[in-house]
């Protein structure tokens, strides 16, 4: 086998692998759209109060946008509709995604108040924060907060 040869093996391994991919997500997407139709359409009501209540959420945002950025209605509506994956979201899934947002909770706010521990008290440095002033530097509040927030480490330099 040449080395053209083998190169094309190798590429055409991993577009195949990454079609795999892709049919696997697209499976996962349009079961949920499926899933999330019926409860549109069989209860409107509830529908319509998770929504307004979900799309006021920075992540519900965040995932409009990048749903709108790379085209995923294009790609799930592209072709034959794939069948529904009856193990997307089980409970288990449920239980796993809810453990790696509490650990995730506990990375930035080790401190916070999980069920039935202690409140939080509100730290000295916090006391005198000034309130929140709206505008385009808000982000860049955030990100300085982040920043400010990070314990101090000595100089690389200084390290030698």
């Amino acid at each position: 086998m040449t080395r053209a040869e083998e190169s094309e093996r190798r590429d055409d391994d991993l577009l195949a692998l990454l079609t795999e991919g892709n049919e696997w997500l697209r499976a996962i997407l349009c079961t949920l759209a499926r899933r999330g139709a019926a409860l549109r359409q069989r209860h409107p009501n509830r529908a319509a109060r998770l929504i307004d209540t979900a799309s006021r959420w920075p992540v519900f945002k965040g995932g409009q946008f990048l749903f709108d950025l790379m085209e995923w209605e294009d790609f799930m509506v592209d072709g034959t509709p794939p069948a529904p994956v009856p193990t997307v979201l089980t409970g288990s899934s449920w239980t796993q995604i809810t453990r790696i947002l509490r650990d995730a909770q506990q990375l930035v706010d080790p401190d916070a108040r999980l069920p039935g521990g202690p409140a939080a008290t509100v730290a000295a440095r916090d006391a005198d924060l000034p309130p929140l002033d709206p505008g385009l530097h808000l982000y860049t509040d955030v990100v300085l907060g982040i920043i400010g927030s990070a314990p101090r480490t000595k100089n690389r330099a200084a390290r030698g």
